[in-house]
Parts: C-alpha cells; structure tokens; sequence
C-alpha cells in the first residue's frame, strides 16, 4: 500500500503581505513545498466567511468563500487596484480587528473599477450559486449588520418579491458582494488546479450545523427545528476531551423529518458542490448525522441534553463511493459505528488522544485499520509539543512511553539526541541503557527482532520515570511523526505546527474559549526550507518502502 500523507493549514495561516493567508504567492509557494517534501494532500479549513469571533465553523452563509482570503495582488495585475494602496501592517498573527474594514475597502475600491459588463461576471451572476450570500449579506449591511430577527420594516422574515425590489434598490452593494465571490471562485480554482498539477489533493471542511443568523436560515426557515420562528433547542456536545462543561454550540437543528421528503436534496447538493472545490472532503462532527445531541435553547451550558436521530445513512444513498471523510471524533456508540460501515467513509483517529496508558486506545497508530485518517492532532488540539511541554507528572511519563512503545512497535527511528540532556538520576542505570538501546537498529532476523521489540516494550514500560520523563519534546514529536507514518492508515495527515515540532504559541483554536488567539495563528515562511523539504521526502519513501 503506497502511503499518502498531507499537512493540515488554514488559508488564514499562510504566508502573505495582507495581514492573512490568501490565496496568492504564499498559498502557490505552500504547494511547491508540498510537492517537494513528497506530501500529496493540502487539508485545508472552511473556506466560509468569518464573523464575529473569526471561526470558519460560524458563518453568514455556509455556501460562501472568505473574502479576506483574496489575493489583492492579483488584482493589481487585472488593474483594479495600485500596489501602493495595499499596505498592511505585519503582523505575526492575523489582526482581525485591523484586517477587516482595510481588506473591505480594498475590494470595494477594486469594485468601483471593474467592468460589471464583463461577459465572464455577467454568466457567473446568471448562474444564481451565490445569490444568497450576496441577498444576505446586502440587507445586513443595511440594517446595521444586525441579527436578521432584528432587521427592521418587517425584512426579518423573507419574502422573495420584496427582498427583489430591496436588491433593485441596493444593486450596487448586491453586486460587490457577488463580486468577491466571482474573485474568490477563480483564483481558489487556479490555486487548486496548479496544486492538482504537482501532485498535491485539496483536503476541504464542512462544518456540519450553519449559524442562526445566516442566509441559510433567513432563506430557508422550513429546515430547521422552529417553533413560531425560533429554536427550541440547539446544537453542541456533551462533556469531553476538550471540555468538563460539554459544548454549546447554540446552532439551529434540522428538521431531518421534513429533509427527507425531498430526499435530503439541500444537504446533497450542499455535498457535491463543496466536492467541486475539493478534492476530498470531510464533513465536521458527523457523529450528528447519525444521532445529534440536542440542548434546551435557554440552557446555559451542554450538560443535561438529549439525543435525537439523525438521518444515517440514508442521508448518503448513492453517494458512497464519494472522497468523503467522517468526523467521528468524541461520543461513539454502536449507531455510528454501524452508520460509518454502512457508508464506508474514514474515520478519524488522532495520536494525541493516545497519549495514555491504554495500549488497547484505538487512537494509538499501532491499533489502526487501513480505512482511517491518522493525525497526530486537528486544528482544535493543542500542537503535540505543546502537549508534552505541558504534561506533569504521571501524565507526562505516560505520554513519553506510549509514544515510545508505539515507536518500537511500528519500527520507527529514535534519533540519538532523544536523551542528550537528561540528567543522570540515582539508581536509574538501567534506563541509561535503555536510552542506548532504542536507537540501534533492530536485527534482520524476524525472530530475534520479534524478540528484541518486546525487550524493549518491556523495558520502556517497567522504566523509572524519572530518566523516561527527561526526553527531549520536540524529538517526541517527531518521533510521533514517524510513527504515525508506520500505521495502517492509508491518509496521515499532521498540522503544520507539528511538521515544524512547535509549541502552545502556535495553537489554532481552543474550542468552546472565546479569544483573539483562536484562528489567528500564521506560517513562517522561513520555515519551509529545502533542508526540511529533503528530510520529510525521505521519512516518506522510508515509510512506503517497509
């Protein structure tokens, strides 16, 4: 089995001049190192339109592109705008507060000198994809940027022969936004088109659930659970790995019994047309299309909710053999793991998860099945330095011999720098051995290196944690790395953060915290060095040689 590995990166977290990743120089760039490093999948987050809070799972409308992903330098080849007017502060994390009104007035300026007659534009807004959005976002922008249930005139519930002589009347702000759509569409398209032509896949996200104030909504009441206009109960997840409190989440449930009278047709439609963008897809916490956790609307934490059907696998009839990637992290029971046989889809296991003393964890590499996506750990995680730098006491002595055992077990090289620094602690002798001992190479008999793999599982259990806790963090993660390149897994995919072996400072986003670290973190683009390139293509074509 020829071994695919990719690399995790938000857009938002790519190299540029405009205060955020876009899809210009730095994104082209990012596929070259790819390429060169041998891996083959870029996995990227949701390209939506953020908002207040700057999640991509939180979006005015769930259909739309992120205008601030746009290449502005792009339109100064099309003569939109003068390289002098794009000055961004640099900044070594995105500034949403700062980015935002300058991006929107660029395009705006871009806007006002672009040729709305152009044929191209003309076809594109006939084609009606983004009429939504851009209705949307257009009676937003003119009550105030106000939560629809607010907008005033009686405009907070739609009526399609007055929203059409609203968007007459407005059809300057109407066209902008579809607009930046136009923009987003043809350069995501070229992006993705060179990335296809050097061997690199586009990995997309869907977020399952849309906001309660979106276009989703406003234009389409009839799917969601309502009653006289507003939700009873809303989504999030019981308590977990990430949170004691579980997660309120607050988004609008689906009707999924009215769904089904039209075949489920808006969700299959919303599928296939984020498959024109992707390569692969993975839609987020799939767990809720078998059975969704549903909390009173009124309730202040996720605590005491209740859970309800989701479609299954009915949702996907016909639709099996689809590049589709389950999210099926957290609660599992028998349903979903029935529902995910019954589809086919991968799942996903995360390395991180596995950094305990369970040697039956199923999020341990050497417990995979080939129909999963390992990770050493998502954009919800904190990066796996970060994690060790963090762990104390037996936590941390856990961590260090599973990753360890783990490594021995799948072959994976120790690097001889692993305890270079550890100080000698008293009557800790044999695991100064031990620490010599990992890094030989195993014998070429299959029996003595049966053998000598589990002396060493032995002796990596059975050590003082004393020595064992000193090893060197950002050598365990690329340790880890390694040996997530070993497992059956036939996808292995690791954040960016973890390629670099960085810390808690790189950390994407901390669920249910709401803060101006989450999703602002940025690529340096010092990093992706030919050196780096060069080891990774060799760590590769090791592992698909074993």
């Amino acid at each position: 089995m020829i071994k695919q590995a990719g690399v995790l990166l938000s857009v938002s977290s790519l190299p540029s001049q405009e205060g955020i990743g876009t899809l210009g120089e730095g994104a082209y760039s990012f596929v070259d190192f790819l390429s060169s490093a041998g891996f083959g999948v870029w996995q990227v987050l949701p390209l939506t339109p953020t908002r207040e809070g700057n999640s991509p799972y939180s979006s005015v409308c769930a259909g739309a592109l992120n205008p601030l992903f746009i290449d502005l330098y792009d339109l100064v080849k099309r003569g939109l705008l003068k390289e002098k007017e794009i000055d961004f502060q640099k900044t070594e994390k995105v500034d949403y507060a700062s980015l935002i009104p300058q991006k929107q007035r660029l395009l705006r300026l871009a806007f006002s000198r672009f040729d709305r007659t152009d044929k191209d534009f003309i076809a594109f807004e006939k084609r009606g994809e983004y009429w939504e959005y851009a209705a949307f976002s257009t009676l937003s922008e003119a009550f105030g940027n106000k939560p629809f249930t607010e907008w005033g005139d009686g405009y907070s519930v739609y009526i399609r022969t007055r929203t059409q002589s609203f968007l007459k009347a407005h059809n300057e702000s109407y066209l902008f936004y579809l607009f930046t759509q136009y923009l987003f569409e043809k350069q995501w398209q070229a992006l993705k088109a060179y990335a296809n032509e050097r061997g690199v896949k586009i990995f997309g996200d869907m977020p399952i659930y849309v906001a309660m104030n979106s276009a989703e909504v406003y234009f389409h009441p009839e799917l969601f659970l309502f009653e006289e206009g507003k939700p009873k109960k809303v989504a999030g997840v019981p308590p977990d790995y990430f949170n004691s409190e579980g997660q309120r989440w607050g988004n609008p449930l689906y009707d999924w019994e009215k769904m089904k009278e039209s075949e489920y047709d808006w969700w299959r439609k919303r599928i296939l047309r984020e498959l024109t963008r992707f390569d692969i897809l993975r839609i987020d916490h799939f767990r809720g299309l078998d059975r969704f956790y549903a909390i009173d609307a009124d309730a202040e934490d996720a605590k005491h909710g209740t859970w309800m059907p989701g479609p299954g696998a009915d949702l996907f009839s016909g639709m099996t053999q689809l590049p589709i990637v389950a999210e099926d992290l957290g609660y599992i029971d028998e349903s979903l793991r029935a529902t995910l046989q019954a589809v086919g889809f991968p799942g996903m296991k995360v390395y991180e998860f596995g950094l305990d003393a369970d040697p039956w964890s199923e999020h341990k590499p050497a417990n995979y099945k080939e129909n999963v996506v390992g990770y050493t750990g998502t954009h919800d995680n904190m990066p796996f330095r970060g994690f060790l730098d963090e762990a104390e006491g037996n936590d941390r002595i856990a961590a260090v011999k599973s990753i360890l055992v783990q490594a021995t077990v799948l072959g994976a090289p120790i690097p001889s720098t692993l305890f270079e620094k550890a100080k000698k602690v008293p009557d800790c002798e044999s695991e100064e051995v031990l620490a010599a001992r990992l890094i030989l190479p195993f014998p070429e008999d299959p029996f003595l290196q049966k053998q000598e793999m589990q002396t060493r599982v032995d002796l990596i259990e059975g050590a003082k944690g004393e020595y064992i806790s000193q090893a060197n963090n950002a050598d365990l993660t690329r340790i880890a790395c390694a040996t997530l390149l070993l497992s059956k897994a036939r996808l292995v995919m690791f954040p960016m953060q973890d390629v670099l072996c960085l810390g808690a400072e790189s950390r994407m986003n901390t669920p249910a915290l709401v803060s101006n670290e989450n999703w602002a973190w940025r690529l340096n683009e010092a990093s992706l060095t030919p050196a780096l390139a060069s080891r990774i293509k060799q760590a590769l074509q090791g592992a698909n040689r074993v």
